[in-house]
């Protein structure tokens, strides 16, 4: 394949969501131009949507090699981490991203999920805090900074969940697992899914 037929197959490959075809063309393009950061990028957000975490994880390092400022690979390979099992460099990843990034809601959620996860119940309730303040109506964050409060004992931190299992019905399994373990029991996450900032694009 050259270059030029990569380059036109790449936009039909992402349109299609035709994610193998897609690297493919990727590879090739970065064969010919390898310091382009924005490739690099791409590759990675394929290779996650590809199940391929590791790969993405080291193409977004890549782009980060090249363009220290590129705030979305940073997100990107955070999330990548999360997606391999390594939440320990997820969450000092997402701690990174929203130091550079600290009006982006969607880090800081991801960090209180990661907090909340081992167990750092006050560190994960300040990032839901800050979750809160950007995006009030934010239901994820309001679970999460309720499940927080209970597993810090804090006395209202069960009426919170009562009320929320009034407001948000969809949650009612998520929030029933919350109520039932009580201050001293292991906080359940309905979900550790991480959304990607953005969608693949062209090379550019």
């Amino acid at each position: 394949m050259t270059p030029a037929k990569a380059a036109e197959l790449l936009p039909q490959a992402l349109a299609a969501q035709d994610w193998e075809t897609a690297r493919k063309a990727l590879k090739r393009l970065l064969r010919a131009d390898a310091g382009n950061a924005s490739l690099h990028y791409n590759l990675g957000l394929v290779l996650r949507r590809l199940g391929e975490a590791d790969a993405a994880e080291a193409s977004f390092a890549a782009a980060l090699k090249l363009a220290p400022d590129h705030l979305n690979a940073l997100f990107e390979k955070a999330a990548a981490a999360m997606d391999a099992g390594r939440h320990e460099v997820a969450e000092a990843g997402f701690a990174l991203y929203v130091g550079k990034a600290p009006q982006d809601a969607d880090g800081w959620l991801n960090l209180a999920r990661l907090r909340l996860r081992r167990d750092a119940a006050g560190e994960a309730e300040q990032a839901f805090d800050r979750v809160l303040a950007l995006r009030p109506s934010d239901k994820d964050a309001a679970i999460g900074k309720a499940e927080a409060g209970l597993r810090l004992g804090r006395p209202e931190a069960s009426s919170n969940l009562r009320a929320l299992f009034a407001e948000l019905p969809g949650e009612r399994p998520r929030l029933l697992k919350a109520m039932s373990q009580g201050p001293r029991g292991t906080i359940p996450l309905s979900s550790l899914a991480l959304t990607s900032k953005t969608q693949p694009a062209g090379a550019g």
